[in-house]
């Protein structure tokens, strides 16, 4: 069970099924001509491959391969496809590849780190893209 990682692919799953609701919730707000382009062009085709893949990328950065999270990334969009999109069950094949895909690419990662640190260098300290971006102003670092 432990080679599953159910807990991390359960997260990653649910972290991209709050992606996925919420983006349903926004399209609510739309006329609904600008909210059917929107779940088709932004949820359909563009955003939700992408979360998919980015998702399960950064979950496996800090827990390794996730076999199970490209068919629950697939999974997840199964049920809306009944209420909000056309039947397109390639479309779900198609999401869990980008899930799968983001999983290996975030193993690939994680090996590189695991690598790194058996070689007895320092673990890499990952900070977040808002938190780096103040680093530059920080004045102690000038004094």
């Amino acid at each position: 069970m432990e080679k599953l990682k159910l807990k991390a692919t359960a997260e990653a799953a649910a972290i991209l099924l709050g992606f996925f609701v919420f983006g349903i919730l926004v399209s609510f707000l739309f006329d609904e001509v600008t909210a059917e382009l929107f779940r088709l062009v932004i949820l359909e085709w563009g955003a939700f491959p992408m979360l998919c893949a980015i998702t399960g990328g950064v979950v496996s950065m800090k827990n390794g391969f996730m076999p199970l999270y490209g068919i629950f990334s697939g999974l997840i969009f199964v049920p809306f496809m009944f209420f909000f999109f056309e039947q397109n069950w390639g479309l779900a094949v198609a999401y869990g590849l980008f899930g799968a895909l983001g999983s290996l690419f975030g193993h690939w990662l994680f090996l590189k780190e695991v690598k790194r640190i058996e070689e007895g260098r320092p673990e890499k300290r990952r900070k977040s893209i808002i938190f780096s971006m103040f680093d530059r102003y920080d004045t102690k670092k000038y004094k």
